[in-house]
């Protein structure tokens, strides 16, 4: 279970210790999931699922289809792991870059500026949900920075709605903070290019 005084290292830990018996669930699910998508006259299909893992902790799992061909292993599966700290609710997803596996932790902050800043009136898990439903994917960049004499590889994620930004943790494992969001619209300079060659490969990964 997730508690306050964990490292960084001792979370995302936690997130693979669940990762198995979420697998399992999903599979369990998807025969009803699929079942939905058969039926269905309208596309795409969204549908999520609440869990509360053996170890305590909560999850998100959403499924998407884009036409009645994505059941089974085409359907689009999302898995979210959140939990409360003193400042909000965070999510973890995971995910790869270039085949390398990478978990993403998304900070309370992330998920109130994205709501100020794409329109929503909309708090809590419902927020976390929405952002995931339409932001599931990303185009990733990463650019060196330096800031109070230390040197940050900050990272870049654009999806659907807008970028995410934070920076790569200096951690063991391969990991993501994302701390703030901002919509296209918002970019300025070498960014707008930069980030819309980001997106386009994303789309080519993710959405062809």
């Amino acid at each position: 279970m997730y508690i306050q005084t964990m490292t960084t290292a001792e979370i995302l830990g936690e997130y693979d210790k669940d990762l198995p018996q979420i697998l399992s669930v999903c599979d369990a699910k998807q025969t009803k999931v699929d079942k939905i998508i058969r039926r269905s006259a309208l596309f795409p299909v969204y549908l999520h699922s609440s869990v509360r893992s053996k170890r305590g902790n909560d999850w998100l799992l959403l499924f998407e289809a884009r036409s009645k061909k994505e059941i089974g292993d085409n359907c689009r599966i999302t898995l979210i792991s959140t939990f409360d700290s003193a400042h909000g609710r965070y999510a973890i997803m995971w995910t790869t870059i270039q085949d390398l596996p990478v978990h993403i932790i998304f900070q309370p902050h992330f998920f109130g500026r994205y709501a100020q800043r794409a329109g929503m009136d909309l708090s809590g898990m419902e927020l976390i949900r929405q952002y995931f439903k339409v932001n599931n994917s990303f185009g990733f960049t990463t650019q060196k920075e330096q800031y109070d004499n230390k040197i940050y590889l900050n990272a870049y994620g654009s999806s659907s709605e807008g970028i995410a930004l934070g920076y790569w943790l200096k951690t063991e494992r391969p990991a993501i903070l994302f701390k703030t969001f901002i919509t296209y619209d918002m970019c300025k300079g070498q960014q707008i290019e930069s980030f819309a060659k980001a997106d386009e490969i994303r789309k080519e990964i993710h959405e062809s």
